[in-house]
């Protein structure tokens, strides 16, 4: 599948979040397809095949927690780089031993986002993703 090809899911139940994100991954020549709710995303999974979903922790009814374990029963070999707004070791720890492939902080820069994208290329799971600045 080519770069342009490669479809990255956004899942962040904040409009404003969305769209940066989306714009960042649109820079980076991937195709960003994003969605309101861990519920949306899980239930659009089968219509859309990410090569990547950025997944937002912080998130009213289904956490990214909640979205990364159910999502490792349907999918396990996707990859997924969980975000947040707030530098929290216990839900990185937490994160990290439930499947995510990354974990990155909030605001994201174009550089970090592209770097994670890039170790995560094929099927190798790095073994740690750049912690964004």
């Amino acid at each position: 599948m080519s770069e342009r090809q490669r479809i990255i899911a956004i899942v962040d139940d904040d409009e404003l979040v969305r769209r940066a994100l989306c714009r960042l991954v649109l820079s980076l020549s991937l195709k960003p397809v994003a969605y309101a709710s861990g519920e949306l995303f899980l239930e659009e999974l089968g219509q859309t095949s990410p090569s990547c979903v950025l997944l937002d922790f912080h998130m009213p009814n289904m956490n990214g927690l909640d979205v990364l374990h159910e999502l490792k029963a349907r999918r396990a070999g996707l990859a997924v780089i969980v975000i947040t707004g707030a530098d929290e070791d216990a839900v990185r720890e937490s994160c990290m031993r439930a499947g995510a492939s990354g974990f990155l902080n909030k605001p994201l820069s174009r550089d970090t986002l592209s770097a994670a994208i890039e170790a995560l290329r094929g099927d190798q799971r790095p073994a740690k993703v750049p912690r964004s600045q």
